[in-house]
């Protein structure tokens, strides 16, 4: 099931914002019928390149006790890059939620290529172990709960191991 919505997005956010969300069930399509299965996923599309930690964070937030969710502006992750960023895939209670950063794309193939990749992003967290595990990883980053050491660096490998399968999915979009 995937759920579109759009934030911070002046007039429908232009072509960029209309292009991806006509091709998004289209390229849900495409990476299930590649890669299997896909959880609940909202896609947003993000105009305010400086909201999205936030989005991100609130979300990652509703899984975390002690954390509120409209205090997490303050809070700064280390991994987080968002500024530059083209998209971001985590983990929320409906499922999985991709935000896409509209204003940073200059071309329908950055969309494409883009939504494509997050939404592999989302079959890959798409499993109750592997929501779990990433569920551990956020406790640790947030500072909740750490992990081992070697279980942490388990899990950063692993973090490599499916951006790499992300990155190699991308020629995908070329189907759409």
């Amino acid at each position: 099931m995937l759920r579109i919505s759009t934030q911070h997005l002046l007039f429908g956010g232009g072509r960029l914002s209309r292009y991806a969300k006509t091709i998004a069930p289209d390229a849900e399509k495409l990476v299930r019928d590649k890669f299997g299965s896909l959880p609940a996923v909202h896609l947003l599309l993000n105009g305010d390149t400086s909201r999205m930690d936030h989005l991100v964070n609130t979300a990652e937030a509703q899984f975390l006790t002690g954390i509120n969710p409209t205090q997490v502006n303050a809070v700064s992750r280390s991994d987080r890059h968002s500024r530059r960023a083209y998209g971001q895939t985590s983990i929320d209670r409906g499922g999985v939620l991709i935000v896409l950063q509209i204003p940073n794309m200059r071309h329908e193939r950055d969309v494409a290529e883009t939504l494509v990749h997050e939404l592999v992003h989302a079959h890959q967290l798409g499993d109750r172990s592997a929501r779990e595990l990433h569920l551990k990883y956020l406790k640790h980053v947030w500072g909740r709960q750490p992990m081992k050491p070697n279980t942490l660096t388990g899990y950063e490998v692993l973090i490599e191991a499916r951006e790499v399968e992300a990155y190699g999915a991308e020629d995908l979009a070329a189907q759409l």
